[in-house]
Parts: structure tokens; C-alpha cells; sequence
């Protein structure tokens, strides 16, 4: 089973998914995409998403989501810390805020977007809460207003008359231990 996680920064994501993996024996986690191509490449991501950034980011992650779909063996769950959602979503952002991104690239990436959902069994959205801080880690580049932007944008993007996500989406809310238990709520439907 292949859950992924979408949110802005600082929400809550990674917590989540190494909460999950805790309790779940049989589960591993795939790092965010943009740790790893940072990692891969030795580049930052840069301040503001270019067409090139965030073309890398979607691929990488269309990539990892194909392999583990691939490979998947039965039992195996397998927790994407963000998706090729999330570099969109942030690719609209740039768009909206006068960056290079422009519509045909967001047409472009469109399908690769939805084929990366496809191949999830759940996408679970972390929404921003109230009195939920922006962490400082090298990483996040956002201020709070593009964090609620960024937040409306993927609500938007998951939301079923937009077309993009054909799998159920989880909004989780509350504290860790009901995140947890609502994702185990689901997972146990899916079944």
C-alpha cells in the first residue's frame, strides 16, 4: 500500500509519517523529494521554484512512486514524505508570484501529477492549523502568507471537482496520536 503525504511547510508531515512507521512494523518511509535531489544534485533548492526545479522534483517523484508501485510486495506500506503534488502546488505559487513558472509549463506537469497520485492507495492532506509555526531547517523558504497560500492551493488541487487526485483523500487534523488513528481508520477500509 503506498500512502502520500501532501501539506505546506511546517505542518506536520514528517512527524506523521514517522509516527505511522513506528506503529507500523511492515512500513517505510521515502524521503521528500526535495531532500533528496538536493542531496543528489548538491544544490539547494532555490529561493523562488523554477520550471527546471520543480520539473526535477515531479520526476523524482513520479519515479519513486513508479518503482514502489513496481516493486510493491504484500503487506509493505510505503510513506511518500510529499509528492509530485507538492512541487506543483509550489510551482502555482511561484506562477502567482511572478516566477518563471508559467500555464503551459502546469500543463505540462499536469498528467505526470495525476499519474503520481494514481499510483497511491491514499493521499493524505495535512492542512495548516492554528498556532502551527514555521521551522527554520535550510529547507523552508516561505513566509506565512505563502504557507496559507501554498495550503489553499493543494486543498484546491485535492479537492474532487478539480480532476487531479483519483484516489480518496484524508484530511487529518488534531494531534499526533489522532492523526494517526484517523489514517488507521482509513487504511483498515481499504482493505
Amino acid at each position: 500500500m503506498r500512502l502520500v503525504f501532501a501539506g505546506t511547510q511546517s505542518v506536520g508531515k514528517t512527524t506523521l509519517v514517522h509516527d505511522l512507521a513506528a506503529a507500523w512494523p511492515n512500513a517505510r518511509i521515502e524521503e521528500e523529494p526535495i531532500r533528496a535531489v538536493a542531496r543528489m544534485t548538491g544544490e539547494p533548492p532555490p529561493a523562488v521554484p523554477t520550471r527546471a526545479a520543480e520539473r526535477r522534483l515531479i520526476d523524482y517523484g513520479l519515479g519513486r512512486l513508479r518503482d514502489a508501485a513496481a516493486s510493491s510486495r504484500a503487506g509493505e506500506v510505503v510513506l511518500f514524505d510529499r509528492s509530485p503534488l507538492d512541487a506543483y502546488a509550489h510551482a502555482i505559487l511561484s506562477m502567482e508570484t511572478g516566477g518563471e513558472v508559467d500555464p503551459p509549463f502546469l500543463a505540462e506537469m499536469r498528467p505526470r501529477v495525476v499519474e503520481a497520485l494514481s499510483l497511491a492507495h491514499l493521499v493524505v492532506l495535512v492542512p495548516l492549523e492554528s498556532g502551527v509555526g514555521n521551522e527554520a531547517d535550510g529547507f523552508r523558504y516561505l513566509d506565512e502568507s505563502n504557507r496559507r497560500r501554498v495550503d489553499a492551493i493543494l486543498a484546491d488541487l485535492l479537492h474532487p471537482a478539480g480532476g487531479l487526485c483519483p484516489r480518496p483523500v484524508l484530511v487529518v487534523r488534531g494531534a499526533r496520536a489522532d492523526r494517526v488513528a484517523q489514517i488507521d481508520r482509513v487504511i483498515a477500509g481499504l482493505s
